[in-house]
């Protein structure tokens, strides 16, 4: 039988050796000047008591679902495909309500903001959905707690930062007995829209494994399940159709693919060492889905960007991650329209390759312009340059499919 251990540990810099196989869990911690002098420091350690906080509820709620199209009192279909669950308004309804309240931060995005959530007077609901009534009480406790640590939030210090919440990324995860893939995400970012500070948690392992870190104050800290055998050649691939792209790419360069499901996962996954990078031309994902876990990526040194930039010439460009009404990473002439990111679903025909020329076609928050990540052990030169050496070998023959 094999044993996991959790090792705490001040970490001065990341390394290959950072990713033995002896070290399969690791609790990480750095800090360079006090907690009172770092503002974001302390916000990424109030999200996490927040994210243990809602964690029992969450694994409630999972260990009681019914998986189902219409049976179920606590699972039902977007319109995407996509299961919502009660959780998912829940959790976001306490974060963004509760725990960011009072007009401390700038903005505020959730990827629930259209969902009716009411956990004041029984029976609670979110949206058309009625929370059965064995939650309600531990529903009623876990508020009680979240209200209090929002009194530990600086009312004045993040007056700029914009949020992003997703508070399960990987909700068909949640409803399909896959919650080792779930993940509460939630990123700071500055005035530029440039993610500054984030956590990704995962509330329903045992123990919960997590990174947070902001690169701008030198803090990281997590409890990560480290690969027992590094695979730095490896390629996070979703469970969706690999582009030829994507899969050129691989293996013009040698690397190999990695199966993955979740992007909060993903990126966590980059961070544990079980794979070097993760590269998406085609959609599917949104700046909650990018804003927390970027900054824990970079906070731990390494990167995430659009590919666009990257593959012309090698520039990390970020994704925009601010409040607005329309998409601000949109590109004319360069984004195909999908089931998943136009604005109405109605304006896609199923087959037909439509190229998008107007920015009120597409959602405001979805990524159009693909993504780069890679991990820790990728950010030398000579890897580097193999990749983008790889990609530019055969975009000509298999072009990036911006979604």
């Amino acid at each position: 039988m094999q044993f996991r251990s959790i090792y705490s540990l001040v970490v001065i810099a990341l390394s290959t050796d950072a990713f033995s196989p002896m070290s399969t869990v690791m609790r990480s911690s750095k800090f360079a000047l006090q907690a009172s002098d770092k503002p974001l420091t302390d916000l990424c350690e109030i999200t996490k008591e927040a994210c243990d906080v809602v964690s029992p509820l969450l694994r409630e709620m999972y260990s009681q679902i019914k998986i189902g199209t219409g049976t179920s009192d606590t699972a039902l279909f977007k319109s995407d495909a996509t299961f919502f669950t009660i959780a998912d308004g829940i959790v976001q309804h306490m974060f963004i309500e509760y725990l960011f309240a009072g007009n401390k931060f700038h903005e505020i995005v959730g990827e629930e903001d259209d969902s009716e959530v009411n956990i004041l007077e029984t029976p609670y609901t979110v949206d058309s959905l009625v929370v059965p009534e064995e939650f309600e009480d531990l529903i009623t406790s876990t508020l009680e707690k979240v209200k209090a640590l929002a009194s530990r939030i600086d009312q004045t210090a993040y007056s700029d930062m914009t949020i992003f919440v997703d508070p399960i990324d990987g909700t068909r995860e949640f409803a399909t007995g896959k919650g080792d893939k779930v993940t509460i995400l939630v990123g700071y970012n500055d005035a530029e829209g440039i993610p500054a500070a984030g956590i990704i948690y995962r509330p329903l392992t045992e123990p919960a494994y997590w990174a947070s870190g902001s690169k701008r104050e030198g803090f990281t800290d997590g409890v990560l399940d480290l690969a027992e055998e590094p695979n730095p050649k490896g390629v996070l691939i979703t469970d969706g159709k690999v582009s030829p792209f994507i899969k050129s790419t691989i293996e013009n360069s040698g690397m190999n693919m990695v199966p993955s499901l979740a992007s909060g996962n993903r990126v966590l996954m980059l961070v544990e060492g079980k794979a070097g990078a993760y590269i998406r031309d085609t959609g599917g994902f949104c700046k909650w889905d990018t804003s927390g876990p970027q900054a824990v990526l970079e906070a731990y040194g390494g990167v995430m960007a659009k590919l666009p930039e990257f593959l012309e010439n090698k520039d990390m460009i970020s994704y925009t991650h601010l409040k607005s009404p329309l998409n601000l990473d949109f590109c004319k002439r360069s984004v195909g329209l999908t089931l998943s990111n136009a604005r109405d679903k109605k304006m896609f025909i199923p087959g037909l390759d439509s190229i998008v020329t107007d920015v009120h076609l597409v959602k405001e928050y979805n990524c159009v312009q693909g993504l780069v990540a890679l991990a820790p052990t990728k950010m030398e030169a000579f890897y580097l340059n193999a990749i983008h050496s790889a990609m530019n070998n055969i975009k000509k023959e298999s072009p990036p499919m911006y979604t």
